[in-house]
């Protein structure tokens, strides 16, 4: 086994030498910014809900601005994770519009709105409840926070695992436009555009837009279809108020429409590498399945019965927000808002071997998920600036409902196994408060906590459409099973952070999380549906944030152990109504992680490059004794031991073509990790290379690129549900941006 503390002294030592260093090189020169040295710029993030330098937060964050997510050809907000130490993700099985993110160990690939995700995502600070449609498009984005971790202070709702916070370009106050065009492989092609369209100087607008095709790469040989492609669309509208120098309001309101498909992979006899003891392997980017493709639109049961047809996503998001900040003669109170409503259906065959469409298992799906926030936020200095205060209340109520209908096994015509109807309900309120402490001019402590009562209730709907199948609520309650739940939970945080010179600050922090409990959403019988607890975290970290050499080079670092109690987790257990054995979510146990985690990036003129190393350890510590199937000795899913993500970029200024070229490299590598609870699937080890060249105007308002990535077609499963799913394939592509 890896000696951990080794390699942490291996780390933090020379960390501790390399501060004193640079302690003695801040005393001999006054602190320059990046551009004044031609070195970094400084990101800017809202970690700790107000704008701070990303190296004087003591908190773990990954921050992406648009210049970084240009550079690394970061799309949505899946591709974040190829750059961020300890994060894995990948879309459910059979949902590509659904992503599970995994950060330390912690995440959820369940989409069943009585299940919630370890790690969140946001939306200029507006919480997203539901991940059936989470790979949010960036089309028009700031900057993108990756905030390993739980976040349970400020941040709040079921942030255990971590949080991604995307925050969206604000309108100009100067007229113009900007548009990217790209075609590539699998005929994929996109159109991105955004027009800046200033009314006054109070009123600045903005229209964005964005156009995704794609054919797709896995090839169904019983169909010709191909599959695992998109069609996609959105359209954003943003307006900026400026009545007052003090008072800013920004209005926005979006459309997205996500047609797609995410099958497996068929089997042929021989060895499997991914899956022990198999005699059948996947032949990559092929599906047999016998169901041929068709649309989403309408009740997916009977689109299924009447066409025959399936193998379809269509999800339709509407969202609006308001953010509205008024500042103060010693801070600013802010009002946020936030509605989005999502209808989604879906026609999944998970069984791609099976040439047969009525043989394999199926479930069509139509739900429709409502949300709508209110946060008011208070920040203030105090104590003549000593003192930095952010307090805040916090409001949810979400609505769902999602009826699924499942078939397998037939031979000549679909045979109904389930239908299953609910209406999942939940109200959330909070209040939170943290505040920075400046002791000395180079000593803060930090503190703070959260209080959130939660109140859950779920009611079931017998299936009018197929009478006898599925169940009601009273059915649900028959077994003692309760359908409301009120949850109250107090999540702490304190930390301290200590700046040895104007460029190297060292922190340790401990903070507090939880996820909320529900219910077995999946169940197809009234004894199975039964409830779950919430799951608590608690992580404590240290670390060290520095820029050296002129900030030439930024190194970061980070050790930390976490552990969650009362993990939530599905698997095979004695049910607690019968006894027998089910596939049920329950709280397994306890989970420990602990890690290293390193993030450096140089800039040497035209070069620069990065390099995070994180290493990684995961197990279960404790296993509930009603277990028949999970015990101490099974690995946790998608914890790689060693990660590694890096690459260099260059440009260089041509006079010749009243230019510049450049080319960048980026590798990303991750050594084997488990995909499947009972460690029945592996990934093998997956090195990831993208590579691109690009020429650009000196204007910088033109610019053409040739890109791939996968490189080596590196080839992975994500997941395993009666077929196993694939990772990317290498994709060319040419790209096209222009600015007017």
């Amino acid at each position: 086994m890896t000696d951990y503390r080794l390699l942490l002294s291996t780390i933090f030592v020379p960390l501790s030498l390399v501060a004193i260093q640079a302690e003695a090189q801040a005393q001999e020169a006054p602190a320059q910014t990046g551009t004044e040295t031609g070195g970094l710029e400084d990101i800017v993030v809202t970690t700790q809900r107000r704008q701070e330098k990303l190296q004087d937060v003591p908190v773990t964050v990954t921050a992406f601005n648009d210049a970084m997510l240009e550079r690394l050809n970061v799309q949505d907000a899946i591709s974040t994770s190829k750059f961020v130490p300890g994060m894995v993700s990948q879309h459910n099985a059979g949902l590509a519009s659904a992503n599970a993110y995994y950060l330390r160990g912690l995440g959820n690939s369940q989409s069943t709105p009585t299940f919630d995700a370890p790690v969140t995502t946001y939306v200029d600070d507006v919480y997203i409840a539901r991940q059936n449609a989470n790979n949010y498009a960036f089309f028009d984005t700031e900057r993108v926070e990756v905030m390993r971790g739980p976040q349970g202070t400020l941040f709040g709702r079921n942030t255990t695992g971590g949080a991604i916070n995307v925050i969206m370009r604000k309108p100009s106050d100067t007229a113009g436009m900007k548009m990217e065009v790209t075609g590539g492989s699998y005929e994929r092609y996109t159109v991105k555009a955004s027009a800046d369209l200033p009314l006054s100087d109070q009123i600045l607008t903005k229209l964005s837009g964005y156009v995704v095709q794609d054919r797709g790469y896995l090839k169904n040989i019983t169909t010709g279809e191909w599959l695992n492609g998109e069609s996609s669309y959105g359209l954003r509208g943003d307006v900026r108020l400026l009545p007052t120098d003090r008072l800013t309001i920004d209005l926005s309101g979006e459309f997205t429409r996500n047609s797609g498909t995410y099958a497996g992979m068929r089997n042929v006899p021989g060895d499997n590498p991914y899956v022990a003891g198999a005699t059948t392997r996947p032949v990559f980017y092929e599906s047999a399945s016998g169901l041929a493709s068709t649309s989403c639109d309408g009740n997916n049961a009977q689109n299924l019965l009447a066409t025959q047809k399936g193998n379809c996503n269509l999800s339709d998001n509407v969202a609006v927000s308001a953010n509205v900040n008024y500042d103060l003669d010693n801070g600013s109170l802010t009002y946020i808002f936030g509605y989005r409503h999502l209808d989604q259906g879906y026609i999944t065959e998970y069984s791609a071997s099976a040439v047969n469409k009525y043989a394999g298992y199926i479930i069509t799906d139509n739900g429709t998920h409502e949300q709508w926030s209110h946060e008011l936020k208070y920040n203030t200095d105090l104590l003549g600036d000593r003192v930095h205060l952010v307090a805040g209340l916090f409001y949810l109520k979400e609505e769902s409902d999602d009826r699924q209908t499942s078939f397998s096994g037939g031979t000549t015509a679909f045979r109904l196994i389930q239908d299953q109807h609910l209406l999942p309900q939940t109200e959330t309120g909070a209040i939170y408060a943290q505040a920075d402490f400046d002791l000395t001019d180079q000593l803060t402590l930090t503190a703070g906590g959260r209080y959130t009562i939660e109140t859950k209730k779920v009611d079931y709907l017998a299936s009018e459409e197929f009478p006898g199948f599925g169940y009601d609520s009273a059915d649900v309650a028959a077994f003692g099973i309760p359908l409301k739940r009120t949850y109250r939970k107090f999540t702490p945080r304190v930390a301290v952070n200590y700046k040895i010179n104007p460029d190297v600050m060292v922190f340790a922090s401990a903070t507090n999380g939880f996820k909320s409990g529900g219910w077995n959403g999946g169940s197809a019988a009234p004894f199975n549906a039964v409830l779950f607890d919430p799951e608590k975290t608690w992580s404590f970290e240290g670390g060290v944030k520095s820029e050296l050499f002129g900030r030439k080079l930024r190194f970061n670092a980070t050790g930390y152990f976490a552990r969650t109690k009362d993990l939530q987790v599905t698997a095979a257990i004695p049910s607690p109504i019968t006894g027998t054995i089910a596939q049920l979510p329950f709280n397994a146990g306890t989970f420990e992680a602990y890690g290293i985690e390193i993030e450096s990036t140089a800039k040497f003129g035209n070069f620069s490059l990065f390099a995070n190393p994180s290493l990684m350890h995961g197990e279960y510590t404790y296993i509930v004794p009603t277990s028949t199937t999970l015990t101490t000795a099974f690995k946790p899913v998608r914890v790689p031991t060693f990660q590694f993500s890096g690459g260099a970029a260059y440009d260089q200024p041509v006079e010749a073509l009243d230019g510049s070229l450049g080319a960048s490299v980026t590798w990303r590598h991750n050594s084997p990790y488990w995909v499947a609870v009972l460690n029945t699937t592996t990934t093998q080890t997956e090195d990831y290379v993208d590579a691109a060249i690009s020429y650009k105007t000196m204007d910088e308002k033109i610019k053409i690129a040739f890109e791939v990535s996968n490189l080596t077609d590196q080839k992975t499963v994500t997941a395993n549900f009666l077929s196993l799913f694939p990772g990317d394939p290498r994709r060319y592509t040419v790209r096209l941006k222009f600015e007017i």
